[in-house]
């Protein structure tokens, strides 16, 4: 079964359509929701950390611990408490990671917003191209 170049073109453009709307609708989105917990997250502690200094973040670790529902907030609380021993400047630390999500966040955002032009794009193309095609055969009847 031979592919003529039309067919090909096609082909490619529903895969790339397809991996738009798989890219759109599931991977940014988990991932956008993901960068948005951990930056709610170490906002909060850099917030405490602010206020209240080391005592303060201990405060807001333990209390993250008890009382929030989230389970990827309970993993963090628990993998920064282990490593605070470790760091010297948890306000640093803190800063970095805030600022390193939201920078992931908009990036996904952007990355989500050019998939969604293609998907239009391609919708529109695919849609100009049927209707030009279909005065043609009405033209040629």
């Amino acid at each position: 079964m031979k592919f003529s170049g039309k067919r090909i073109i096609k082909i490619a453009l529903i895969l790339i359509f397809i991996c738009c709307t798989l890219f759109v609708n599931f991977y940014a989105l988990k991932k956008i929701l993901r960068c948005g917990v951990d930056t709610y997250f170490y906002d909060k502690l850099l917030v405490a950390y602010t206020i209240g200094g080391t005592n303060g973040l201990k405060i807001e670790l333990d209390k993250i611990q008890i009382t929030d529902k989230l389970a990827r907030e309970k993993m963090l609380a628990k993998d920064f408490t282990a490593r605070l021993e470790t760091l010297t400047d948890p306000g640093v630390f803190l800063q970095d990671k805030v600022d390193k999500n939201k920078r992931m966040i908009s990036s996904l955002e952007n990355l989500r917003n050019a998939a969604i032009y293609i998907m239009f794009i391609l919708f529109c193309w695919r849609w100009i191209i049927n209707f030009i095609a279909k005065s043609k055969s009405k033209k040629s009847s």
